[in-house]
Formats: structure tokens, C-alpha cells, sequence
């Protein structure tokens, strides 16, 4: 889980380095194509529609045999879960699907036992999908895969953190699948100070970024809104380590990819440039004694120009500060570079492995596909994407908040860009990140000593577990 669950998702993808394909927004107006149902797979020795945790024979043509879904769901998300569902059963009303609604605090606790008993529920978000894995309580979807094209229709970084290969997640066989859909993690930012300082497009590079910055700074505006008394910095710091690193040996790193290392020339120099903003005065003085609650006071209060936070934030931002403010992904280190920036799926799931009914199931799973899906999960509150067409849009300062947040997010998916928090890693490392990033703010340490501190941290951690 995420060390700062209450500021951020639970879950996040990995980041492939590939070519730049252009992911189609989500439309939010009606009139969107369906993805058309699949046949009939070819024969094969194990059928889908048994409690086989590896099946390897798929009938995508189920629709018309009536059935119903139990879909296991933390309460948190259940207004959510149920418009998916409302949503499935418009389109195949033959299939129904059940919500088996646990409170958020016990959800974790029970997930093992309820996918272990003859009562397992078909469908579900699991915490732990490395552990679902190794006991067994997880369904193989490489054949549902194949089936339906999931790969050729979600960015790979999308469906990475559903594959476990030998305890790593971020490769091998698939185990949870869907769409792609979750939170922009990126930079807010003050219109009205914005236009004082005559920022018209959004920085198109670190360098850009750090003009900007510079101009603000010089103008008597500060910079960069942020609480480091909760470490939470560490959203600035994170998306450095994705822009300089690259996401995929981020998203290493916190999968715990065996010779993975922060220990790199890379992440030294994400950590000399957080440095150098922190000496140039970019921040607020008073940061480290500032929490989550007092910098979103700050920023809706006109106290700086940008807030390097998840669109989980619009909410709260809301109620004080709504039409003031926007949104655009941190730009790469280097102009042209790729995008990257931390997420979670959250149109991702897996089909319990004791589920009679996988092949509903798996028709369940591919619906999340569709633009009606990606409507549902903007409708709450994500961006997604959807299969199709390329799209051209690039991250704008026009257009609605949500346009901007939808185009932020279609930019990293399309270099495969979506990755982890690093404390995501080892609730050691997340302990340790928050202190580091204190001394780092106060001069007690220097980049290169923090960076080997959490490689230190890290590699313990592994050890103990």
C-alpha cells in the first residue's frame, strides 16, 4: 500500500520506454463505439468456465448465458464499482454483477481468507498481488489476453503492475487486467500568477520549468506550495526519479526487480536538482513545518505559483479555489523527452483463481476496455483512456481541468510513462524518504549522501522480507 494513503492511490503502473503511441482520450460525451465481442477462442485442454487458476481455453462468447458476478469491493469504492457494474449490465444484461461490499479498514484483512473459502467472490482489486500469487488465490489471465488483445489496446506500463513473474511484479504472466484509468499526478498551478509571470504553454522541460520558476522567484512570488513536515515533497521528488531515472527503473526499483538500484548517477541528479531549487529559495521557508492541510491553504490562498500533487486533490481544491487553478504533467528532463509521472490503475482487476465463472469474468474485465468504461471512471473522478484512434492533443494551459487532466495523462501513456511512488517500495524506505527529504530541506545532508542512505534503506528492507 502506499505509504501516504491519505494523499495518494494505493496502486501505481510501471513504465515501459517505448515508442510514443498516442492513447485516445476518453470522450465524454455519448456516442462512443464498443469494442466488439470476440469469438470463440480455439479448443483447448482447460476451460475458463472452471475453478482453474490456469486456464488455458477462453469462450469470449458468453453473453447470452445467464449468470451473475460477484464482484468483492472495498466500501471506499463501491459508488464507483457499482456505476461499472450498472454499466456491464446495460450492455450484457444476461450477466449480473453482485457488489460483496467490506468496510475499507477490513478489507485488507479478510481479502486472503474470502479468495481462499468455497464463498470466493469472481471479481476483485487485491492489495497484495505479488501474495494472491504465490498462494494460489489468483487466476492466470495470459489466455484472456490473448483472447481479447488486452495488450494491443492498454499502454504496457498500464498492465505491468499486473504481471508476476518468480514474486516481482512488472513482468511475466498477467494476473490483473482491465483498462487504463487513475489519477494525474503533476503540476498545479495559480492561473492568475501564471498569467503575472507570463507563462503561456506549459514548460516543455526541467530547464523550461526551472525558467519559470526562476521569473516567479524574482517577481516576489514563491515558487513551489508544498508540506514537508508529512514528507510529501516526495511527490515533487518522486516525479524527478521518474524524469531522470526513467520510469521503468523506477517502477523497478519499488517491484523489487532483483539487481534493481537507486544508487545512480541518475537519481543523484534528481536529487542535486530538488537541491537546487531548495537553495535558490523555491520553496516556502517554513516547509518542513508545514502539513497536507496547511499547504492546501497556501496554494488556494495565492501563497505561490505551483503544487506538484495527484488530481485526487481536486476535490479539496474545489471548494475554495474552483476555475482557478490548472494542471499539466511534469515535463521531461530534456525537451522531446518521455513523459513520466506516478499512478494507479484503477480499472485494473483480477478474477479470483476458486471462480467458476471466469469467463463472464474475463468479458467483465474486457469491458473495462470500452469507452463507456472510461466514461464511468472520468465521471468519478479519473482520467482514462480508451483504445482507438491516435490522439494529437498536447498538455495545454486552455481548456477545462478535466480536458487538461485527461490530456496529462494520455501524454504519459503514451510513452509508456506511468509509474511508482519510491516508497512504495518498503514501509522502511517510506519512513526513511520522509527524514531524508527534512535534512535535504534544512542542509543536513547532501543529494548524493541522501541517495545512498534509501539505496541502504532499501536493501535492508529486502533482506528482512
Amino acid at each position: 500500500m502506499l505509504a501516504h494513503s491519505t494523499t495518494s492511490p494505493a496502486r501505481s503502473a510501471t513504465g515501459a520506454v517505448g515508442k510514443r503511441r498516442r492513447a485516445s482520450l476518453v470522450a465524454v460525451a455519448a456516442g462512443s463505439a464498443l469494442v466488439t465481442l470476440a469469438a470463440c477462442s480455439g479448443p483447448g485442454s482447460r476451460s475458463g468456465s472452471s475453478a482453474d487458476a490456469t486456464p488455458t481455453a477462453v469462450n469470449t462468447a458468453v453473453a447470452n448465458t445467464p449468470t451473475t458476478l460477484t464482484l468483492f469491493s472495498a466500501a471506499g469504492l463501491e459508488a464507483y464499482e457499482q456505476d461499472l457494474a450498472d454499466a456491464f449490465q446495460r450492455k450484457y444484461p444476461k450477466i449480473k454483477v453482485k457488489l460483496r461490499v467490506e468496510s475499507d479498514n477490513n478489507f485488507n484483512t479478510v481479502l486472503p481468507r474470502v479468495l481462499a473459502s468455497d464463498s470466493a467472490p469472481d471479481i476483485v482489486q487485491p492489495y497484495d498481488l505479488r501474495g494472491g500469487v504465490k498462494d494460489g488465490l489468483l487466476t492466470n489471465l495470459d489466455a484472456y489476453d490473448k483472447a481479447y488483445g488486452w495488450s494491443d489496446k492498454v499502454p504496457a506500463s498500464a498492465l505491468a503492475p499486473g504481471r508476476v513473474s518468480n514474486g516481482v511484479v512488472g513482468s511475466g504472466p498477467l494476473y490483473q487486467a482491465g483498462g487504463s484509468a487513475g489519477p494525474l499526478t503533476g503540476v498545479f498551478y495559480n492561473k492568475k500568477l501564471a498569467a503575472k509571470v507570463g507563462m503561456k504553454t506549459p514548460p516543455r522541460s526541467i530547464g523550461e520549468l526551472e525558467a519559470v520558476m526562476a521569473k516567479a522567484k524574482k517577481s516576489g512570488i514563491t515558487p513551489i506550495v508544498a508540506s514537508n513536515q508529512d514528507g510529501l515533497i516526495g511527490h515533487l521528488y518522486n516525479l524527478l526519479l521518474g524524469d531522470y531515472m526513467g520510469a521503468q527503473e523506477l517502477s523497478d526499483l519499488v517491484y523489487r526487480k532483483p539487481g534493481a538500484t537507486l544508487q545512480t548517477p541518475a537519481a543523484v541528479q534528481a536529487t542535486k536538482t530538488l537541491h537546487k531549487w531548495i537553495k535558490a529559495g523555491y520553496f516556502a521557508s517554513d516547509v518542513n513545518a508545514l502539513n497536507q492541510e496547511a499547504s492546501y491553504g497556501k496554494f488556494t490562498g495565492g501563497k505561490g505559483l505551483f503544487f506538484f500533487q495527484g488530481s485526487w486533490i481536486t476535490q479539496t481544491l474545489d471548494k475554495n479555489f474552483k476555475g482557478k487553478y490548472g494542471v499539466f504533467p511534469m515535463p521531461p528532463a530534456k525537451k522531446g523527452g518521455m513523459y513520466a509521472g506516478m499512478t494507479n490503475n484503477t480499472l485494473a482487476f483480477s478474477i479470483a483463481a476458486r471462480s467458476k465463472k471466469k469467463d463472464a469474468a474475463g468479458l467483465f474485465l474486457n469491458f473495462l476496455t470500452t469507452p463507456e468504461a472510461a466514461k464511468i471512471a472520468v465521471g468519478n473522478g479519473y482520467a482514462a483512456l480508451t483504445p482507438g484512434a491516435d490522439s494529437k492533443a498536447e498538455p495545454s494551459l486552455s481548456g477545462t481541468l478535466t480536458k487538461q487532466i485527461q490530456t496529462g495523462y494520455a501524454a504519459i501513456a503514451a510513452d509508456n510513462g506511468f509509474d511508482s511512488w519510491l516508497q512504495n517500495s518498503a514501509p522502511e524506505v517510506n519512513t526513511k524518504l520522509t527524514q531524508q527529504l527534512q535534512l535535504l530541506v534544512s542542509g543536513k545532508v547532501t543529494p548524493t549522501a541522501m541517495v545512498k542512505t534509501l539505496q541502504s534503506t532499501y536493501a535492508d528492507a529486502l533482506k528482512s522480507n
